[in-house]
């Protein structure tokens, strides 16, 4: 799978960036040791495309039965989560990306949408940086349209699977059934209490979309440090069964299209910043 490589001064940090595939960091590695699980295929993507790699969402999450209002207006999103009633995480993660710069130790790419996989256009660049300290990601979406937009954005990141990990959650998004959150917020269980002072996720089923409670989450031998515009964590590990732990975080609420307060809005040429790192320890 055709991807461009970057590295650190010293060697250490390597990773893969697919342009084609959304931007998405294929392979981070430190001293040869896979930090985030590996995208080695197409036909890997083709049956899980979320648990490789560190995919960007936007819209994030679920937006339940694909539709919102938004100053009076309402608009649709097609329903690629028919099993639950909901259109699931956009689709930027399958969108081919511009490479605008490229360095032994930096790239930086773009993609524009012009109402395409979102009825709002807008310009999302994406640079990675690594560094001997580990790998800087700076994500920009500007407005470029002519009316307000309405978003939520996340990285569904996904780290080899670690013997210990804890995450700053606070409260817990309630969900029905079907994923779809109830419109409240209820206080952690047992078990999530323990993803805040730290806990084993072997064995474990591990699902829940949470607010933040911080901007710093431990994984294993890793630091994973967030800016403070996420608003939400989001936690999974396909059941136990995967060998990896996806630690995401999240501008605005799941289903927070539909939600008062669960997403951000920019202003024709109003831009957002995020960024995150991955460090080692």
């Amino acid at each position: 799978m055709e991807c461009y490589s970057i590295s650190s001064p010293d060697k250490l940090w390597y990773a893969e960036i697919s342009a084609y595939l959304g931007a998405n960091v294929t392979k981070l590695q430190y001293s040869g040791e896979d930090v985030l699980v590996p995208l080695i295929s197409k036909e890997q993507f083709e049956e899980s495309p979320y648990v490789h790699g560190c995919p960007i969402l936007l819209p994030a999450n679920r937006t339940y039965k694909g539709r919102f209002c938004f100053e009076g207006k309402e608009y649709s999103l097609p329903l690629n989560d028919p099993k639950n009633n909901a259109h699931l995480h956009g689709f930027v993660h399958t969108m081919p990306f511009k490479v605008i710069e490229y360095q032994q130790d930096e790239i930086v790419l773009e993609f524009v949408n012009k109402g395409e996989i979102y009825p709002f256009n807008f310009r999302l660049e994406v640079a990675y940086v690594l560094k001997n300290n580990g790998l800087f990601q700076y994500y920009k979406i500007k407005n470029i349209g002519n009316c307000n937009m309405p978003f939520t954005f996340a990285l569904h990141t996904s780290f080899v699977e670690p013997d210990i990990f804890s995450v700053p959650v606070s409260l817990c998004q309630q969900k029905d059934g079907h994923h779809i959150p109830t419109g409240k917020y209820i206080p952690l269980n047992t078990q999530e209490k323990m993803y805040v002072s730290g806990i084993s996720p072997k064995d474990l089923i591990i699902s829940g979309y949470y607010k933040s409670g911080g901007t710093t989450a431990k994984i294993g031998r890793y630091r994973y440090d967030v800016s403070d515009n996420f608003d939400h964590w989001i936690l999974f590990n396909a059941g136990g069964k995967g060998n990896l732990l996806c630690v995401e975080p999240q501008c605005g609420a799941v289903n927070g299209l539909n939600t008062d307060g669960g997403f951000l809005v920019l202003n024709p040429g109003a831009e957002e910043v995020f960024s995150t790192s991955i460090k080692r320890l």
